[in-house]
């Protein structure tokens, strides 16, 4: 597979593109999963970087809701500090801001950080670890609440991270973390969440582990339906007062039989894929032969792991659309689909849109209520061919 969000320019295809092996492996002790494959993080983290969390509403509500609920739930008051590890362009301390707390945000990607700046977030542009926790600390930085929302899957070096936050964790302060659920990308067929940005995929389990390496235990979890199915977990330092949840402990022992299940069945799986791929192939060319037009829309990362491995080009999809300017005129790494502004399909006029980014589904259905008034269809290619 390509880099998954390494967009292109037309002008660059001749350049070439650098491919890597895609192997998930399971690790029976712990109940990580992880790629084989170690990139260095700055093969995805960069100046330009693509993507920007403030182009989603229904993400946007998430956060909203989000951070009226931990201030409730953890008293938080104006002038408590909250940081959060990839702030991205400040879409969510954004929400803090505004009810009176006090927050930094730590983001790695020059430009994004730069948006995020420019909203009247502070941001330190670093990887965080120790070493950025260090430096935070010495400055002075003592969060009440942290947050780290779907990063922990991207990042390389899982002790030197964990090790950063159990830095600035102090007496009673508590981490979130949101993190794509394993289990829950198995029994959806989500392969197209597997792709290199994301090292490490998890288990309530393996977060336990991780964390008790460093003096931290997570005590709670609740289940989410953001980006398929997520986890949110809740960590505090290990003599904080915060007794284990119920829920939590129950979770731990259900796992047990469930990840045995996912991994044992791992042929049956690669199975599911294939019968993905083929059928959206299938249907792709159908459509052609039939003289029906077919545009995507979205050009999230997970649609560079689908496409590649259904080998589908702009032969059978002719473009998609996207509403981040940073990715319109580039081409979608490996099949180098065009992406343009959603803007052409009033003159393109598609019988059937293509839904990249399917863990959007409810919000995309509402954008797209008029143009299935008139005609047009929405595909889904996963966890199986559905046209609405």
């Amino acid at each position: 597979m390509p880099i998954s969000n390494a967009l292109l320019l037309p002008q660059d295809i001749a350049l070439g593109e650098k491919f890597y092996p895609l192997r998930v492996m399971a690790c029976e002790a712990c109940h990580l999963v992880q790629l084989a494959e170690d990139l260095p993080a700055d093969t995805h983290f960069h100046g330009n970087y693509a993507y920007f969390s403030s182009f989603s509403n229904s993400w946007l509500a998430h956060c909203e809701a989000f951070a009226d609920q931990a201030i409730q739930r953890f008293s938080l008051q104006e002038g408590d500090v909250v940081a959060e590890v990839a702030s991205n362009d400040g879409y969510l301390l954004n929400f803090f801001k505004n009810r009176g707390m006090q927050v930094v945000g730590v983001e790695p990607s020059e430009n994004v950080a730069n948006a995020a700046r420019q909203k009247g977030i502070p941001t330190e542009t670093a990887f965080f670890g120790l070493q950025t926790a260090e430096r935070l600390a010495a400055s002075g930085l003592k969060p009440k609440f942290m947050v780290a929302n779907n990063v922990f899957a991207h990042v390389p070096d899982l002790n030197d991270f964990a090790a950063g936050f159990a830095r600035l964790l102090q007496g009673e302060s508590v981490l979130t973390v949101e993190v794509h659920y394993f289990l829950s990308l198995i029994k959806n067929a989500q392969f197209d969440s597997f792709y290199h940005e994301h090292y490490s995929y998890y288990t309530v389990r393996a977060a336990v582990e991780l964390f008790k390496r460093h003096g931290l235990r997570v005590y709670d979890v609740d289940f989410l339906p953001t980006h398929g199915g997520s986890i949110r977990l809740y960590v505090c330092r290990e003599a904080a007062s915060f007794a284990p949840s119920r829920y939590f402990t129950e979770t731990l022992l259900r796992e047990e039989a469930e990840f045995s299940e996912a991994t044992s069945n791992a042929a049956a799986f690669r199975d599911r894929i294939d019968r993905i791929s083929e059928d959206l192939r299938r249907f792709l060319i159908e459509a052609r032969r039939s003289g029906r037009k077919v545009a995507g829309f979205g050009a999230p990362a997970k649609a560079t792991t689908l496409l590649n491995h259904a080998r589908i080009t702009r032969h059978l999809l002719p473009f998609t659309v996207d509403s981040n300017p940073s990715k319109q005129e580039l081409l979608i790494p490996g099949v180098h689909v065009p992406v343009f502004a959603p803007s052409i399909l009033d003159s393109e006029r598609p019988d059937f849109v293509l839904v990249l980014p399917w863990n959007l589904r409810e919000e995309l259905l509402r954008l797209f209520a008029a143009r299935r008034e008139q005609g047009t269809k929405i595909v889904f290619a996963v966890p199986e061919l559905e046209i609405v």
